[in-house]
């Protein structure tokens, strides 16, 4: 595995280096903002007409001294880190801490950045297990045909899962390298160099990114045959978004909510922001209440420990499906569909963010974490990761 074809693999998030304070966003948007400013119609989440419980530990197991000292460890890392805007921390069902910070509040709803890819796995699980995409074996362009000869189109849904369509080579926290950029910001008269803004503002579309004229302008196209091996992209869950959305005659979001958002019993609203056209920004985008954000992992848990389908589907996902680079620097060894996986520093899978996103589940305890931040200050995520590891060998 060649590391030049893995530039900027995110290990930004948790790779310690100096330019990691550079990795931030504007608070609010980290709050749930950019539905307020996007010119495109989001998908809302309503809350469940019977809201499921997310019940508190009781006092004598929250002050055993194992679970104070994890306590005092995030008041600390809050203090340290102080662009955190909420944590929490899950035992079994139930919740040893909750911790809001700055802008965040407990009917924020915080935007996951690229745990929305983790998000875009689950529904493709479902559409799976549903019988709506027939194998994880076939082709992009079976069920899209405008992938076409893409990198996009000739890999399998397992391919672009494992983010190795080969499609391009990724120059910038998985975004290609667009000629000449790409949209146009509305005061500072230049383009920008991802594709967030322009899809938000209505400027492109997911099918412009992946077929149209934007795709045209991608520079270092089709660098690897699929499969051969991995290279973070958004745009391979883009690809997975219209999938989705071909496959089930819904966008993403819809089916989401369908499949999934209906079943855990959430308490608040939540939103997935979409292009010009309806389609769901699969690579990002997703947002909810830290509760129900809780709600949703433990959900993932549940459903892992069953005999079923989507059981076997979310153990497959949330293992290693394909190595890392030994010489990278990652604290994860492996990737598996859309879920980072073989941490070295701490256990369980994870989802992860731009600007300090972490979600951490450990089904071997029953252990989960989440944390939301608008930036990430160096030393925050490797920090965040040993207090999980400890907390974890509580057991």
């Amino acid at each position: 595995m060649k590391k030049a074809a893995l530039v900027t693999l995110l290990a930004i998030f948790v790779a310690e280096n100096a330019h990691a304070a550079r990795k931030k966003m504007d608070p609010l948007h980290n709050t749930g903002g950019y539905i307020t400013i996007g010119n495109t119609e989001d998908h809302q989440f309503e809350p469940s007409s019977s809201p499921s419980s997310l019940p508190s530990m009781s006092s004598s197991a929250e002050n055993t001294e194992s679970n104070k000292r994890i306590a005092e460890k995030i008041g600390k890392y809050l203090e340290d880190f102080p662009a955190t805007t909420a944590i929490l921390l899950i035992d079994n069902g139930k919740i040893l801490l909750e911790r809001y910070q700055g802008v965040g509040k407990p009917t924020s709803e915080f935007y996951s950045m690229s745990i929305g890819k983790s998000m875009t796995s689950l529904a493709v699980g479902q559409a799976l297990c549903h019988g709506e995409i027939a194998s994880l074996t076939v082709k992009g362009n079976k069920l899209v045909p405008e992938l076409k000869d893409s990198g996009f189109g000739r890999s399998t849904v397992r391919e672009l899962l494992m983010m190795s369509s080969g499609a391009y080579k990724s120059v910038r926290s998985g975004q290609p390298a667009f000629q000449g950029g790409i949209g146009m910001h509305p005061t500072k008269n230049r383009p920008y160099f991802g594709y967030s803004w322009p899809v938000r503002l209505g400027q492109t579309s997911v099918d412009d990114l992946l077929w149209g004229d934007d795709w045209s302008r991608v520079e270092n196209k089709n660098t690897h045959r699929p499969g051969e091996m991995f290279n973070y992209k958004g745009m391979d869950t883009l690809a997975l978004g219209k999938i989705v959305e071909r496959a089930t005659g819904m966008s993403l979001a819809a089916y989401f909510d369908k499949t999934i958002w209906q079943k855990i019993g959430a308490e608040g609203t939540g939103h997935w922001e979409a292009d010009r056209n309806g389609s769901t920004m699969a690579s990002s985008g997703f947002q909810a209440r830290l509760r129900d954000w809780g709600k949703l992992t433990l959900w993932i848990l549940e459903q892992r420990k069953q005999l079923t389908c989507f059981g076997r589907y979310l153990k497959e996902s949330t293992s290693t499906q394909i190595p890392m680079s030994k010489d990278l620097r990652t604290s994860f060894a492996g990737y598996g569909y859309q879920w980072w996986t073989d941490s070295r520093r701490a256990p369980g899978f994870w989802g992860l963010g731009y600007a300090g996103q972490m979600l951490a589940l450990n089904p071997e305890t029953g252990k989960i974490l989440l944390k939301f931040a608008y930036r990430s200050d160096k030393g925050s995520g490797l920090k965040i990761m040993n207090i999980f590891r400890e907390w974890n060998e509580n057991d």
